[in-house]
């Protein structure tokens, strides 16, 4: 099973590189929110492929939470170091990947999650010097833009070769992710797209994203929320180099489950 969903991990990520090639064309950060409208329901097909690029990308993270599982579950890492911390690098990469095209959407809920962001990054010591890089004084959008197409993906594709050699899945996944995420779209819709300025009850950025967006509802500092969203990826990169790995288990378990109960605690 292991093997079946690693192939079907780098399936997925070919099924949303590719489709979102097709997305890229059509969007301009200078008109980021028109131009999505645009995609979304005058250029042919657009719709079909942003539903594609959204729901590979979902099953992506999906079957990336469960290939580390499942290797967190073996006895022992069977896997060099350098390549376990390689994979730890292309995680994080896949997160920066979703929130990114998060907030490229440009509606209201993503203007909302990118502001976030950035407060979380201007008030953490060494995170405020790189806010730079990110945030676009002319264009609130060219950066996210640039990151999501280029940087990150180049980041996520190196991490995936250092990770395991080579970056071509077997034609049999791709066909089975490629059906696996058309059939989702056809039976469930993507949220809509807020528009600018309306008025809602309630902003949510993505949903791996919920549990800072509490945090800070509970008035706890940015620097700790910033702190408290690193601590899986710190722990996923110290169990291959340190002795005490069921402790580390232990805890990456305890903090998956705070994590989710915080996430959830608007909807209770």
């Amino acid at each position: 099973m292991a093997r079946w969903v690693s192939w079907l991990t780098l399936a997925l990520f070919v099924v949303s590189l590719f489709s979102g090639l097709v997305v890229m064309f059509a969007y301009h950060p200078s008109t980021a929110y028109e131009s999505i409208q645009r995609l979304t329901y005058l250029t042919p097909y657009g719709a079909f492929f942003r539903q594609l690029h959204y729901f590979s990308s979902e099953f992506l993270m999906g079957m990336l939470i469960i290939h580390i599982t499942i290797e967190l579950m073996k006895k022992s890492i069977a896997m060099r170091t350098a390549a376990w911390v390689y994979g730890v690098v292309g995680a994080l990469s896949v997160v920066l990947l979703m929130f990114s095209g998060f907030i490229l959407k440009a509606d209201q809920s993503a203007n909302a999650a990118a502001q976030v962001a950035f407060t979380l990054m201007g008030e953490t010591p060494l995170l405020s010097t790189l806010k730079a890089l990110i945030q676009d004084t002319v264009s609130f959008y060219h950066k996210f833009f640039i990151w999501h197409i280029v940087l990150l993906p180049l980041l996520l594709g190196y991490g995936i070769y250092r990770h395991i050699k080579f970056l071509s899945p077997k034609l049999p996944y791709t066909i089975i992710a490629t059906a696996l995420s058309i059939l989702v779209l056809l039976l469930i819709p993507m949220p809509a797209d807020i528009i600018p300025n309306e008025a809602v009850k309630h902003l949510q950025g993505p949903w791996f994203f919920w549990g800072a967006e509490n945090l800070l509802q509970m008035e706890l500092g940015s620097w700790m929320v910033t702190l408290i969203m690193t601590i899986p990826f710190v722990l996923l990169a110290l169990i291959i180099l340190s002795a005490r790995k069921t402790l580390l288990k232990f805890a990456l378990v305890l903090w998956t489950l705070l994590y989710t109960a915080v996430s959830l605690a608007w909807w209770l």
